[in-house]
């Protein structure tokens, strides 16, 4: 819902009220008539907070000074840089970000309409006859009001490809809808995804994906063909049929797959009530990228079956097969997310999710051997254990073909059951056995030569502690 009078928000501020009071107070300020722009004035019409200050002046060749004069009285420092336009933006340990820039074109109006979306393109005046006066040109807070994405024109995606995908990252985040002629043009220039810079393409993807409208998106942005710039694989996911575990073709699953995760991520199911706060804490992890790990793991269901074309095979009784799709789209994902400069540790985790996304539905078919199968499934994968626990859920809620019963529903769900109690409720024992025995006394009390049979014989007596077989060092001998 809009709110009256944006100015009197924005003074009120305890940060950005202060904020603006300095640039109204520089000595060039009467003379550059500087305006808040963009993000910041569509936030505070919507009733949001306001991240960072974009000031823009209203004549060519007024920025810099206003800048270096803003950075002066605040004790900040001034870092001058240019990518499209040059931009001065003032920073300090502890304060917000504010960026000052000339009117692109010259005027303001000029510069306004250059934006990429009408939503931000608008303006609230800080000094003089315009103090408090929303400049609005292309009436974005009309489409704010209506809910809709609307380009300014079609020659922004030209400008910047990359805004094909903040469309949809500005859709998920706003709840709004992309405005119809601006999703056709969308579309035509999608294929140019593939030529952005990958780090940039990062923020705006998980933008759309940790929304709480992840798959509707998705299935979007494959219609618009931005999947397909960004990951050529998917798109031969599509018409490809399944054993008759799964209902659904490989694409369709996967966007099944992606909305029961959204449900599961929300832990409103009992299975997960005793560990609410464990499993919340864990999804919300933000990474020193700034990514959190639950777009990581919404990630890795979009990708999770993304080899499954690639490993198709037919057994002589007409029985569909996907073997080895699970290594196969490991590798294959982390080539892809490797060329978007997603940072290695992120690399890993998605590829440990998509290797291992099998893994617990083992625990379902040999319940006499859970214990040790759940202490090599942790051993293995450590932190991306949990992760891969979550998508496996969402990814057998999405399997419904005819040979799926309620029986092997509830052996799969016992067995996740079983897994989150062992890791929450065991992980002294189960999950991180003590060690009874190293290699070195091994070494001396058997008789043997160092080597990997120390390792291995470590790893037998560590999974015979966990079916509790042996208690102390004399019985691990």
């Amino acid at each position: 819902m809009l709110i009256d009078k944006p100015y009197k928000r924005l003074q009120k501020d305890p940060v950005w009220g202060d904020e603006c009071r300095i640039i109204e107070s520089l000595h060039g300020a009467s003379d550059a008539l500087p305006a808040l722009v963009g993000g910041g004035v569509r936030d505070l019409l919507l009733g949001r907070s306001v991240k960072d200050l974009d000031v823009a002046t209203a004549f060519p060749d007024t920025a810099r000074e206003l800048a270096r004069e803003f950075a002066k009285k605040t004790g900040r420092t001034f870092v001058e840089y240019t990518h499209k336009q040059s931009i001065y933006r003032v920073v300090a340990p502890g304060h917000p970000q504010v960026d000052f820039t000339d009117p692109v074109g010259g005027t303001r109006d000029s510069d306004l309409n250059r934006r990429d979306f009408t939503i931000n393109a608008l303006a609230l005046g800080l000094i003089g006859n315009e103090k408090g006066v929303l400049m609005d040109p292309a009436d974005g807070a009309g489409d704010l009001e209506r809910g809709i994405i609307r380009m300014t024109s079609p020659d922004v995606f030209d400008d910047d490809p990359l805004r094909v995908l903040r469309a949809f990252r500005f859709s998920a985040e706003l709840g709004f809808s992309i405005e119809e002629k601006t999703l056709s043009v969308v579309s035509e220039h999608s294929h140019k995804l593939a030529n952005v810079a990958g780090e940039r393409i990062q923020p705006e993807l998980l933008g759309v994906l940790v929304s709480d409208c992840a798959a509707g998106q998705i299935a979007g942005m494959e219609e618009a063909g931005i999947l397909k710039a960004l990951f050529p694989e998917l798109e031969l996911s599509k018409d490809v049929e399944q054993n008759t575990y799964h209902h659904l073709d490989v694409w369709d699953h996967t966007l099944e797959a992606v909305k029961h995760l959204e449900g599961i991520l929300r832990f409103d199911d009992e299975i997960f009530e005793p560990y609410i706060a464990k499993l919340t804490q864990y999804t919300r992890f933000v990474y020193t990228s700034g990514h959190t790990r639950k777009g990581l793991i919404i990630l890795a269901m979009l990708l999770h079956d993304i080899c499954k074309p690639h490993c198709k095979g037919i057994r002589d009784d007409g029985r569909i097969t996907f073997i080895g799709h699970e290594r196969m789209g490991s590798e294959l994902v982390y080539g892809y997310l490797d060329r978007l400069k997603f940072p290695g540790y992120e690399r890993d985790y998605v590829s440990d999710l998509i290797r291992g996304h099998l893994r617990p539905a083992i625990l379902g078919r040999d319940e006499p051997d859970r214990p040790r199968t759940a202490y090599r499934f942790f051993r293995d994968y450590g932190e991306s254990a949990l992760g891969i626990i979550l998508i496996s859920l969402a990814d057998r809620l999405a399997a419904q073909g005819p040979l799926v019963t309620e029986k092997v529903n509830r052996r799969h769900r016992d067995a996740v059951a079983f897994l989150l109690k062992t890791l929450f409720e065991q992980d002294g024992i189960a999950v991180r056995p003590p060690q009874l025995i190293d290699g070195r006394t091994l070494i001396r009390e058997l008789g043997i030569k160092p080597g990997p049979i120390v390792g291995h014989l470590l790893r037998r007596v560590m999974e015979a502690q966990v079916m509790g077989d042996v208690n102390n060092e004399k019985e691990a001998l």
